[in-house]
């Protein structure tokens, strides 16, 4: 009984010291990226513009919005397409594309 007792024992705490760990990638992860502060589409710098310019010719510019990602400015540009799934395009202040994903 002292066993099952011990074991039972370990088991919560590994449970609970699992949870902790999580929750601190998870307010890692949340300070790399600040919040994401609404600008209008001519706020975009010049080289995020062009990029749009020649790369998404056939989409319209949604919303822009601004923030800081491990320390560098970052513009994400909502893009809609008709008849197609809307993207979020992440830029660096370069124009050079980060990330793209669908907007459900």
């Amino acid at each position: 009984m002292r066993k099952l007792s011990y074991l039972i024992a370990v088991t919560v705490l590994s449970l609970i010291s699992t949870a902790t760990f999580a929750q601190d990638v998870v307010d890692a992860t949340e300070t790399n990226l600040q919040e994401k502060v609404e600008i209008q589409a001519g706020e975009l710098p010049e080289a995020v513009t062009n990029a749009l310019t020649s790369g998404y010719t056939d989409y319209t510019v949604g919303k822009a919005f601004k923030a800081t990602h491990d320390g560098q400015e970052v513009y994400y540009v909502q893009l809609a397409k008709a008849g197609a799934t809307s993207i979020e395009v992440l830029f660096d202040t370069a124009g050079k594309i980060i990330e793209q994903k669908d907007l459900e």
